[in-house]
């Protein structure tokens, strides 16, 4: 079928159902479409994920008759990294009747890195063939050898750690293929959590005699057997890898003050053991506990939920301490995997009754059409994001001691299918979904709170008259504002009565992606995967429940995405508590209380502050919000805004941060200390013991010349206080002397327009060109087909297409499985056509291209995003395709 036949088969399906919706992206994407000189089909440039690093000498590159590098390729401290090896040379099984290429022999990739103690690196091995080989990771000190480790499985993945009594400096490390059949691998590595750990203060607080709070290293996670000691026995299992420790008897001593020091020797000997990543005193004095105490966002090795820190959600908890229980929120989305009873674990408890209205010409849950049934069934064909499960997860994850938790963590989930296959659905399907939420008029509606992670309609009166009936009947609806990163109104987020959301990064600052303009609302943690704002190692995602293949079956995981789609469940999430604490509370009081900075987070010289374009009306700030919504007694607590300080090389190396008292009456309390500890930063000013007051200002400075280039610091700035009782106040302050964006490679990139319509399983490729990286990013254009012969590779005709890049670093022709850089527009795993029409240029398309690797999760440590995905296939350069020609398209597509 010839791409102008295929094109109009896509118009007859639009016209069919009418106008179509698509998702925001959750997972790195955005363009604009601006008119250009008519030599230009579409162009365009991909950002790479903060601190990833490429294998000097991959198959791409030894393709070009190069010989395997014999030097150690120099890494810094933190880095994530795609590598290549193979103990010998051959061919790749031929694919689709052509010839298989070839690939080249290099046995061992060796690297030279500076390590901590105690730090450690993940090395996940990919097969590039049928027959996956083991892979030896080996760690030395000037030729001595320190650990080595073995790839027993391509699916799991293993680590070495840094010893101690081993001193800070610069290591070797060997990756080295031990079978004949070509391997990619990923190895990454961050400091965060291992710094921490060697920093033996603690406050000077009371705490319980022989007791610590442990955390263990992964591997005796995982070996239960080894979960007792001669000198530590751990009683109790708080979180996955989280205990509660006792000491033996001996560490008793008949005096007070002699037990507290030898509790405190006893927790600093837990902490030089190699198995155990941080032991700290179990305090009892009343510091703000939360009633969230998930491993995915309290525990220290795996904790990924950094960005309920970011807008105060522990303030909120405080506050509305049944975490919204009572309130519905309905999720229009893909659904959430799983089946009705049995859905994702850490949601199921929270599920409702809901509805697919997912009609035929998007269905691909095997029943086409709608029914009683809101199952994600995932994609057909290519990855599957598991989009309305990751929304669903940040609104009211259940707190139940494994994996993370929502928000929002008691409300009730009304899941709504209104998109089907690649994230796309109808207006008319929107259309049917929005009505039934509402109900009737003598009927209560089936939802207090509407979540929209998707848009990218025009205005359309339907739509708006429906949503108008729900505001009218209290519904508080919340939609993602769109990653095109444009200022164009996009609906339904740009509608009245709507809360539109863009997204920022871990510093709070827009993500790359975000649209902005006169109709955001506010702004909410949606990621950037091109950034690592917060200085924890790894790039800014935002964590939540999804699902994932392993060992050959589907089961449930965390994954971390980006996108408006990510933002705006935050504050679906937290009107959830505010309507928990105040049900009577509408689209109306909520946005009385938006312009009158009550539920933001602001920084300007006057408040309230003006409306901006980038963040509205300012950050979402979950404690100021239920504050506002209290009407019963909440006690006097001291809060900081912001709520994280970042401080960068690049950017602010200065902040100014608020102590603020937020409570039903907010009165006087008394400062006990402010103390802040770590080299890298200046406390300027602070308030000091004795001083009283509802507001305390504390400035300090980041010293750059502290820091090592290109490795994150983390510490907290501890403050004391009495109010009705004592208690303790920690805002995490980053400091970063930022060196990466120049240095990020992820190695040369193909970029491809295939036909979006399927002939079977797979598809066909137009044009392609490749890129390599320049200043941290990659540049791409495509040009018109002038219809003369012969074609180049990267000429287009006018035509609606899918867009997709990343690597070959094995140079087997296929681009995106695992152990690969990928980057698809706009969503990994939802892609989104692009349309190409004669004279009007598609120009300013930005993607994130990252590593297909594992999702990190202690429950999980073997999970692939896409274990059965065969990836895109190349056009190879020798052969020129010929106008009309179809029989010389390759094919491109995704095998489960």
């Amino acid at each position: 079928m010839s791409v102008i036949l295929k094109a109009a088969t896509h118009f007859r399906y639009a016209m069919l159902a009418a106008l179509g919706v698509a998702l925001w992206g959750c997972d790195g994407s955005s363009g604009s479409i601006e008119i250009n000189p008519a030599s230009v089909a579409l162009s365009g440039s991909i950002a790479i994920e903060s601190g990833t690093r490429v294998d000097a000498d991959d198959a791409d590159t030894l393709a070009l008759s190069l010989t395997p590098s014999s030097r150690a390729q120099s890494l810094p401290q933190e880095f994530i990294l795609a590598g290549y090896v193979s103990a010998e040379a051959g061919t790749y099984p031929s694919q689709g009747g052509r010839p298989g290429t070839t690939y080249s022999q290099d046995p061992v990739d060796t690297y030279s890195l500076p390590l901590h103690p105690k730090q450690s690196i993940a090395l996940q091995a990919f097969s590039a063939s049928d027959v996956p080989s083991s892979l030896t990771l080996s760690l030395f000190s000037a030729g001595r050898l320190i650990d080595r480790v073995s790839t027993g499985s391509q699916s799991v993945p293993v680590q070495l750690t840094l010893p101690e009594p081993e001193s800070s400096g610069t290591y070797t490390l060997r990756v080295e293929a031990t079978g004949a059949q070509p391997m990619l691998y990923i190895l990454s590595t961050s400091v965060a959590g291992s710094e921490l750990a060697t920093q033996y203060h603690w406050p000077d607080h009371d705490f319980a005699d022989g007791e610590a709070i442990v955390v263990l290293s992964q591997e005796q996670t995982l070996a239960r057997s080894s979960m007792r000691a001669a000198d530590v026995d751990f009683s109790d299992e708080l979180a996955p890898g989280v205990w509660l420790a006792k000491a033996p008897l001996q560490a008793a001593r008949t005096s007070v003050n002699r037990s507290k020091e030898s509790t405190l020797e006893w927790i600093g000997s837990l902490n030089k053991r190699a198995d155990v990543l941080s032991a700290t005193p179990n305090y009892t004095m009343q510091a703000m506990q939360t009633p969230v105490d998930e491993p995915l966002y309290s525990n220290p090795s795996v904790g990924q939920q950094w960005h309920y820190e970011l807008i105060n959600a522990p303030i909120a908890w405080q506050i509305a301490q049944e975490g919204a229980r009572g309130v519905t929120v309905a999720v229009l989305d893909t659904g959430i995997f799983g089946t009705p009873g049995r859905w994702h674990s850490e949601l199921n408890d929270n599920v409702l009754s809901g509805w697919d209205f997912v009609s035929e010409a998007f269905d691909n849950d095997g029943a086409p059409g709608r029914d009683n049934n809101p199952a994600d069934p995932g994609n057909a064909v290519g990855a599957s994001a598991y989009h309305g499960t990751h929304v669903a997860g940040t609104i009211a994850a259940s707190v139940n001691g494994a994996g993370g938790a929502g928000i929002a963590y008691n409300a009730s989930l009304r899941p709504v299918r209104v998109l089907g296959e690649g994230g796309t659905g109808s207006s008319a399907d929107l259309l049917a979904a929005l009505h039934w939420v509402v109900d009737s008029p003598s009927s209560t509606p089936r939802a207090d709170i509407v979540n929209l992670s998707l848009g990218g309609l025009p205005y359309q009166q339907s739509l708006k008259d429906v949503i108008d009936a729900g505001v009218e009947r209290g519904i508080v609806y919340v939609a993602a504002a769109g990653n095109s990163a444009s200022t164009a109104a996009s609906y339904p987020a740009a509608y009245d009565g709507v809360f539109s959301v863009s997204a920022v990064d871990g510093a709070g600052e827009l993500a790359t992606y975000s649209n902005s303009g006169s109709w955001i609302d506010l702004a909410a943690p949606g990621g950037d995967a091109s950034r690592d704002a917060n200085a924890d190692g790894r790039s800014d995602l935002v964590s939540s429940t999804s699902a994932s293949l392993i060992n050959g079956s589907l089961k449930e995981t965390y994954i971390g995405l980006q996108g408006t789609s990510m933002a705006a469940p935050h504050v679906s999430a937290v009107f959830a508590l505010m309507k928990s604490l105040n049900p009577d509370l509408n689209y109306n009081d909520l946005s009385a209380l938006l312009v009158a900075g009550e539920l933001t987070f602001q920084d300007c010289e006057a408040s309230p502050c003006s409306k901006r374009p980038d963040v509205g009306w300012g950050l979402l700030d979950a404690g100021k919000s239920a504050l506002a919504a209290s009407v019963g007694f909440v006690p006097n607590l001291l809060t900081s805004s912001p709520a994280i300080v970042s401080l960068t090389s690049e950017g602010a190396d200065t902040a100014s941060v608020t102590l603020k008292v937020y409570g039903s009456n907010p009165v006087d309390v008394t400062i006990e200390s402010v103390s802040l500890n770590a080299p890298w930063v200046q406390l300027d000013s602070a308030p000091v013991t004795g001083d009283s007051g509802t507001d305390f200002p504390i400035t300090l400075t980041l010293l750059p010349e502290q820091l090592e280039a290109g490795v994150s610091a983390r510490t907290v700035i501890v403050v004391e206080y009495k109010s009705d009782q004592l208690r303790r106040l920690e805002i995490p302050v980053i400091g970063q002397r930022v060196t990466d964006q120049q240095a990020r490679d992820a190695g040369r990139h193909f970029v491809l327009l295939v036909d979006p319509e399927p002939e079977g399983d797979f598809y066909t490729t137009v044009a392609q060109t490749s890129t390599v990286v320049d200043n941290g990013r990659y540049s791409f254009t495509f040009v018109p087909d002038d219809g003369v012969d012969p074609k180049r590779l990267n000429e287009v005709p006018p035509g609606r297409y899918i867009l997709v890049a990343g690597s070959d670093l094995d140079n087997n022709g296929l681009i995106c499985h695992a152990g690969e850089a990928c980057a698809e527009y706009p969503v990994a795993g939802l892609r989104q056509e692009i349309t190409i029409s004669p004279g009007v240029p598609v120009t300013g398309i930005e993607m994130t291209t990252s590593y297909s690797r594992p999702a990190v999760s202690a429950a999980t440590p073997d999970i692939l995003p896409r274990p059965g995905f065969r990836g895109y296939e190349l056009l190879r350069e020798q052969e020129t395709l010929v106008s009309g020609s179809q029989s010389e398209h390759k094919l491109v597509g995704a095998e489960y």
